[in-house]
């Protein structure tokens, strides 16, 4: 079975590991957000390397059921977050009857290219994220690469202006294995941009030999549908339910799914007990609390609009 990493880890031509880290203060425990490694370093050899460099305690987000099992060899506990969506590059994800007549009304928006993320194309690619549908927004953080892009591919819908108007970049997360990290769209692309943009993308891995292409999770999908679950993940189901105008998980799985992927669990792992307080520091940094707040703070000032 192949060893897949958690989602926005990387295999790159780095010849030690580097991981990324955040202190979580209140737990005493560290969140791993993100690593860089060499094309043959195992998993194994990863809960080598934290048990080494953080023995407080650690947590890793996008944990595949691979990954859990890797992890979980030496203790530790799981929390199920989300569900991630996998298109398989042998299979026909775009030839729905109502994607491909989508993707038809879209095909003369503009053409798709690769751009080298070079310090002008970061720039115009953060100009992007700021007039995306919700650029105004809080953004989320630590939960995607959106810095630094040494990792990343990106590829990009050009208006025949040379104007961006979708752009989707890419992390290797093994050979023939690639990850989504950002999907943008500009306010005032045209309907069915970003499905042409992924299709194109698709096509392009497709001939590039890969096997497969995550569109990456969907945070809270289908928690506390079933009976067989915990209280953390029950408490995330309500959270999430009532706080769906600061982060539309449903709208998110929705555009995901209409590519018919195949939907894979995904997990928190962590060395030491999943505490509230711990899912309380991981909101924080993450920025899912500055979500919740601006969604409560548009509420509140909805009437005197």
């Amino acid at each position: 079975m192949q060893e897949l990493l958690p989602l926005s880890w990387a295999k790159t031509r780095t010849e030690t590991p580097v991981y990324r880290s955040l202190s979580l203060p209140l737990s005493g425990t560290a969140w791993v957000t993100f690593a860089d490694l060499p094309d043959q370093y195992s998993l194994s050899a990863v809960k080598d390397d934290l048990e080494m460099l953080f023995p407080q305690g650690y947590l890793i987000r996008g944990c595949g059921p691979e990954a859990v099992s890797a992890l979980e060899l030496q203790g530790g506990v799981i929390l199920r977050t989300g569900g991630e969506a996998v298109l398989h590059l042998q299979n026909g994800h775009f030839e729905k009857r109502s994607l491909r007549k989508l993707l038809h009304q879209a095909e003369t928006n503009g053409k798709i290219v690769e751009m080298p993320l070079n310090d002008e194309n970061r720039a115009r690619l953060r100009e992007l994220q700021r007039h995306a549908r919700h650029g105004k927004r809080p953004q989320l953080s630590h939960v995607f690469r959106t810095y630094p892009f040494d990792a990343c591919r990106c590829f990009v819908l050009l208006s025949p202006a040379d104007e961006w108007l979708a752009a989707v970049t890419l992390t290797m997360r093994d050979d023939g294995i690639a990850h989504t990290e950002l999907m943008l769209k500009h306010t005032y692309a045209q309907s069915g941009s970003m499905e042409l943009l992924l299709a194109g993308v698709f096509s392009r891995l497709r001939e590039e030999g890969f096997v497969e292409w995550s569109l990456s999770e969907v945070p809270f999908y289908h928690l506390g549908r079933e009976t067989a679950v915990t209280a953390e993940e029950r408490m995330m189901a309500v959270v999430a339910g009532l706080f769906r105008g600061a982060y539309d998980f449903k709208g998110l799985y929705d555009f995901k799914n209409k590519f018919s992927p195949e939907w894979r669990d995904v997990f928190l792992y962590s060395r030491r007990e999943i505490s509230p307080l711990i899912l309380a520091e991981l909101a924080v940094k993450t920025r899912f609390t500055a979500l919740m707040a601006h969604m409560i703070q548009r509420t509140l000032m909805k009437p005197f609009s």
